[in-house]
């Protein structure tokens, strides 16, 4: 029998390495358990520990009670999109937008496929490290041929390379506050980027996942907020709300044939966010007070995890790390940590394999494009002070030895 051959944009989609060391941990921890009595650290998925606030629960349950489990409407439910206009306008500072800019998605995710698919067998370019559902899943389904633009080593831009990379595509992929670095760029970055963009013709896509997740004092500023029709902001409620297994998004342009198109993929592809959860997630925006008491607090304790992680790592002879400004990940570089004679899959994996055999789970830089593979990335987002403090004095007992 003939091996049926299927869609080759398909067929080059692969499962996110972060998903697959999540599930190396799972397995691995019994057996490392019964071997040294000891529980696997893990520092390498963005989930988060809070529970999703209780108003936000209750208003899940008052939709469905009240019968909102009905298909819901084309490209979203009024209420939620009237919510998410109140939001760009006291949030990301972005005004003159309506229903018709605005489309609910299933999380993130899916408004990042569906934007990406716009463009299919397009030119692109994004900075480096790069999310890598972007590198293993959109890119290939859309068939994007894309060039990965590494930042400086401070995490910041290189304008002179942007410029030219500028040139010679479609759409440009904008991530901030960062995964995997926590890069919160700002506002001058943001804006010479746009610039960048409207001046070549090039189309934005801008990634707002953690937008709410930033330390200090320090403000994400969105591009959506600038006078320039050709950008699209992706966001999602996962991060800032606790609720990543909603599964709730949306994006929003100011061009609106972007949007209509975009709509007509997303009632192609799932028919629309299911309506009791578009309640759910309207009342989170819309409840200010709520909102802003629950994001401080959750805000304000991943600010004392970075603060012991960071500290604990810059106590270690050997790594270097960035203090992160956003989002809840760092990012530090074992250069000096790793044998120079090591090169290729070998030398990526090698610091990832150390960690692993002591029961620390984190994902090494390679996932994230083919910049800045001696860095790994820890997430702080599930890890309370005393897993930090157990995975710190791991860490310190590994490199003293090796």
């Amino acid at each position: 029998m003939t091996e049926a051959k299927f869609d080759k944009n398909v067929e080059n989609i692969r499962m996110s390495p972060i998903v697959s060391i999540s599930e190396e941990a799972r397995k691995k921890g019994p057996e490392y358990f019964e071997k040294t009595g000891k529980k696997i650290l893990l520092f390498q998925r963005g989930e988060i520990d809070f529970p999703t606030p209780e108003y936000i629960r209750n208003a899940a349950k008052k939709a469905m009670d009240e019968g909102k489990t009905k298909y819901p409407k084309s490209g979203g439910e009024d209420v939620f999109k009237e919510a998410v206009i109140k939001k760009l306008e006291y949030f990301n500072k972005a005004t003159g937008l309506g229903k018709d800019n605005i489309v609910a998605t299933y999380g993130g995710q899916e408004g990042l496929e569906l934007t990406f698919k716009l463009f299919q067998g397009k030119k692109a370019g994004g900075f480096a490290p790069c999310w890598s559902c972007v590198l293993e899943n959109f890119i290939p389904y859309a068939d994007t041929n894309f060039s990965e633009l590494p930042l400086n080593e401070d995490f910041s831009i290189d304008f002179d390379a942007l410029k030219k990379l500028v040139k010679d595509i479609s759409f440009l992929y904008l991530n901030t506050p960062q995964n995997p670095t926590g890069k919160l760029f700002t506002r001058d970055e943001v804006t010479e980027v746009v610039k960048l963009c409207r001046q070549n013709g090039v189309y934005l896509i801008s990634d707002e996942a953690y937008e709410a997740i930033t330390f200090e004092g320090k403000e994400h500023f969105s591009p959506i907020s600038l006078d320039f029709d050709n950008i699209i902001s992706v966001f999602t409620m996962s991060k800032t709300y606790a609720m990543t297994g909603w599964r709730v998004g949306y994006l929003a342009s100011r061009n609106k044939r972007l949007i209509e198109l975009i709509k007509m993929g997303n009632y192609t592809q799932t028919a629309g966010v299911a309506t009791f959860m578009q309640y759910a997630a309207a009342e989170a925006l819309a409840n200010k007070e709520e909102s802003d008491k629950h994001i401080r607090f959750m805000v304000g304790d991943f600010q004392k995890r970075r603060d012991q992680l960071l500290e604990g790592f810059r106590s270690i002879p050997g790594v270097k790390v960035e203090k992160p400004d956003g989002a809840f990940y760092l990012f530090p570089n074992f250069t000096e940590l790793i044998p120079k004679n090591l090169k290729g899959a070998e030398r990526n994996s090698y610091i990832y394999n150390l960690l692993m055999q002591n029961g620390i789970a984190a994902v090494h830089g390679s996932c994230f494009g083919h910049f800045f593979t001696d860095n790994m990335r820890f997430s702080f987002s599930t890890t309370p002070p005393e897993v930090i403090t157990e995975g710190i004095e791991r860490m310190r007992a590994i490199f003293a030895q090796d």
